[in-house]
């Protein structure tokens, strides 16, 4: 006897539940990452050296946009700089910003990441390619230089962290000048006491200043008061500046004078010819000398000249 299989409608919608349930999935495993599967899309060819790992799957990106992916890594080797053909395929969306003069290059998502192509978009409104035209690409098969320049650039930052923690090591065991600063507090109490030093000798300075300033107005008052006297005709010095009499008395002596010496050095008058005549001087000098004389003859022979008598 022929059983019947009773399909309850509990079961049917399980069923159809986990059917739509495995369409998303489907949907979102193939629409994942930017693209689609279901998106129209247009392929082109680019030619490297060296891609350094990129694999067929790699995303393709635009200004940091994810529009497409590799299609296909496959080497042909047509010449030293042509060795490897990537076919990438390209949202038709975007495909109006590959004109003729657009690039591409090679990227890396961090310095030892999973590789990507980058393009560089043209000139808006140029020409697009066409379907499977060749783009020139950017630094063609220094790929693997840009990431070896990126394992370098780790071990140099590598190597200054290492460097920075010894030297913060050996200042914290106190070694070195560095470690002396960090760990020895004489450091701050010299400096300590050498501001307060500083802070004395600048209040010193400061009073000294206001001192001596202090002197230059009294002394700039004196002059000024000096001034005035001498601008009212006071005092000695007021006269001197002001009286035109003394300039005129001197003026006067001074012609007389003037004249007297022109009368001696013309030996005239007797003035001049004491100064300018030997003749007195001769006569003077004679006479000095028999004065001397008879002088001496009186002291060792007093009685030629003077007699005395008791008787």
């Amino acid at each position: 006897m022929k059983r019947t299989t009773v399909v309850k409608w509990g079961n049917l919608k399980v069923g159809a539940l986990l059917t739509v349930v495995i369409a998303i999935m489907f949907y979102v495993s193939f629409s994942g990452g930017g693209t689609s599967i279901f998106d129209p899309k247009g392929k082109f060819v680019s030619y490297f050296r060296n891609v350094g790992g990129l694999v067929a799957g790699s995303p393709v990106w635009m200004s940091g946009v994810e529009v497409g992916n590799v299609k296909s890594v496959d080497f042909v080797s047509l010449d030293s700089m042509r060795q490897v053909e990537v076919v990438c395929r390209v949202k038709k969306s975007v495909w109006n910003l590959l004109t003729k003069d657009a690039r591409v290059q090679l990227g890396t998502i961090g310095f030892l990441g999973d590789k990507y192509v980058e393009i560089i978009p043209g000139t808006r409104g140029g020409p697009a390619i066409e379907e499977m035209q060749v783009v020139e690409t950017i630094d063609v098969g220094d790929a693997s230089a840009m990431f070896k320049a990126g394992e370098e650039a780790i071990d140099d930052a590598r190597s200054f962290v290492v460097g920075l923690d010894t030297m913060l090591a050996r200042m914290n065991r106190g070694e070195g000048t560095l470690g002396q600063m960090a760990t020895d507090d004489r450091l701050y109490q010299e400096m300590t006491r050498l501001l307060s030093r500083l802070t004395a000798l600048t209040t010193d300075l400061q009073k000294n200043q206001e001192s001596i300033v202090s002197s230059l107005e009294k002394t700039a008052t004196s002059v000024g008061n000096l001034s005035e006297k001498v601008n009212q005709n006071t005092g000695t010095i007021g006269r001197l500046v002001n009286d035109p009499a003394l300039y005129d008395n001197l003026s006067a002596s001074t012609a007389k004078l003037d004249t007297l010496l022109r009368k001696i050095n013309a030996a005239e008058g007797n003035l001049g010819l004491l100064v300018n005549d030997t003749a007195l001087y001769s006569e003077m000098t004679d006479l000095m000398a028999r004065v001397n004389n008879l002088i001496t003859d009186i002291q060792d022979n007093p009685r030629k000249y003077f007699k005395f008598s008791v008787f």
